[in-house]
């Protein structure tokens, strides 16, 4: 999920310690926002200072994994209580288990309990909540469907586990640096984005022809979200698509990353903030519990759309994916007084002879809706495919070109192929377009636009306990801390 904001203006960099209002002058939404940023910032730094990457209080030590005597080998217990992970407050708030987390929605045929050696680590993140997630945020003094107020930034966590394969098992003592090493290496090169509108365009080929000026033509400003549908490997110009990359090896030891395919990725022009909540689902038949604002902030014929819910929102985060993100379907009939809004296939199928996606429905508990993506691929429907060093158009003179970080390796020891960037599904990167310069705002360096990483989402992890194989005990792997005495006088 994502919200209607106009920008992100915060930037760690510039070491701003408060934002300063002042006398008539207009107040924005990125200015209340970057003082909550500048805070966070500050309070979160502190706390990981003080207590390093991951520590609970010896109070309430949270995240404690355990056994459970009357089933061992089929679920784990979670204790309650609070862990702080790089300087984020992560809470469970009653005790629970690995399939019955409240946020984990676990299946327990495609990720259980392993028999062997396994880690027990923990990931946190911060999700957008609306008043689709939370009714309880929408003001009813406004009227029962009247406009909604600020969004919520909500720290979602997972317990998740990993089985180490025969040649791996680190041991009990070696883990966490396993775990560090692991993570590091998973996303690395990390897939970078660059963007612009006001540039110098090529020169025409017939030079009778005058090329216009290359800017952002949009009627009105805009923010752009690029992010990225399926996690994979960028690819370079001329391949054909399907190329799978294998992993390299790393030093002594194995790099156990799956093989890559080739990402994809999709984009908005209202930073993905287009959604509207589902009643019911009937095959590619979508009832909405209500209609978007305005016509311009809904769906017609042609459009393509997402349907996601809390389970598979949060299954974005996983490092290695279980499941296929939800297809990108195109709009084929709206009917407005019965709210439904007919899909191309049904969204519960998956591709032809492939892993059907996690299956969204009309439960009500996990807030169903629609997201709308504003791109346009060739052939009516999906996602686009991420290739590198390349400039992409999206619309109105933007465009975006993904890469890798220029001392990046070779994909493989003596060749001189450059090693392509991996992306994570859910990688987004923020492109505010405005009309008075006709340009985006995008950091520039001595080439020109920036290839930065992703804006997010970033991922907070604490490696919690080391399990042995069998019914054996685990080993705890968090540091646990007192508070302080009190002052003296």
């Amino acid at each position: 999920m994502s919200v209607d904001i106009s920008r992100v203006s915060f930037d760690p960099l510039k070491h701003y310690s408060r934002i300063v209002h002042q006398q008539g002058r207009v107040t924005l939404d990125a200015d209340a926002n970057e003082q909550t940023a500048v805070l966070l910032h500050y309070l979160r730094t502190v706390v990981a200072d003080v207590l390093g990457p991951a520590a609970a209080p010896l109070g309430a030590p949270g995240f404690t994994v355990t056994r459970i005597a009357r089933d061992p080998d089929r679920d784990l217990a979670i204790g309650a209580g609070r862990l702080y992970v790089d300087g984020v407050l992560v809470e469970n708030d009653a005790p629970t288990t690995y399939l019955t987390q409240p946020e984990g929605y676990v299946d327990p045929e495609t990720a259980p309990v392993p028999e062997g050696p396994a880690l027990a680590y923990l990931r946190a993140w911060e999700r957008d909540i609306t008043v689709i997630q939370d009714p309880a945020i929408r003001e009813i003094a406004l009227g029962g469907h009247g406009p909604d107020t600020a969004a919520r930034a909500k720290v979602v966590w997972q317990v998740a586990l990993h089985a180490f394969g025969e040649q791996e098992d680190p041991g009990g003592a070696e883990a966490t640096v396993w775990f560090r090493s692991w993570l590091d290496g998973l996303y690395a090169p990390r897939g970078l984005l660059a963007a612009r509108a006001l540039h110098e365009p090529e020169a025409p080929a017939d030079a009778c022809v005058t090329a216009p000026r290359a800017r952002f033509r949009g009627p009105e400003n805009q923010l752009y979200r690029v992010q990225i549908h399926t996690s994979g490997v960028g690819a370079f110009p001329g391949d054909d698509g399907r190329r799978v990359v294998r992993p390299r090896r790393r030093g002594a030891g194995r790099d156990l990353r799956p093989e890559a395919p080739q990402a994809t990725f999709v984009w908005s022009r209202e930073n993905a903030s287009v959604a509207l909540p589902v009643a019911s689902v009937a095959g590619p038949v979508v009832t909405l519990a209500s209609w978007g604002r305005d016509h311009r902030l809904g769906v017609d014929v042609g459009d393509l759309v997402e349907l996601v819910d809390d389970a598979t929102a949060v299954h974005a985060a996983d490092e290695v994916p279980g499941t296929p993100p939800q297809r990108v379907h195109r709009v084929v009939a709206v009917d407005v007084p019965g709210r439904t809004v007919t899909l191309d296939a049904d969204p519960g199928a998956g591709p032809p002879g492939g892993r059907p996606p996690l299956g969204v429905g009309g439960d009500p508990e996990l807030h169903p809706y629609l997201r709308r993506w504003d791109h346009r691929p060739q052939g009516g429907a999906g996602a686009l495919p991420v290739v590198l060093d390349t400039w992409i158009a999206l619309e109105d003179g933007v465009e975006v070109r993904f890469g890798v970080p220029q001392d990046c390796g070779p994909a493989r020891e003596g060749s001189g192929e450059r090693a392509p960037g991996r992306f994570r599904r859910g990688d987004h990167w923020l492109v505010p377009a405005r009309t008075v310069p006709g340009d985006v705002v995008w950091p520039q360096d001595e080439e020109g636009p920036a290839a930065v990483a992703p804006h997010g989402v970033v991922y907070h992890y604490a490696p919690l306990a080391y399990l042995p194989g069998g019914a054996g005990d685990p080993v705890p792997l968090v540091a646990r801390f007192a508070p302080l005495p009190p002052a003296a006088g």
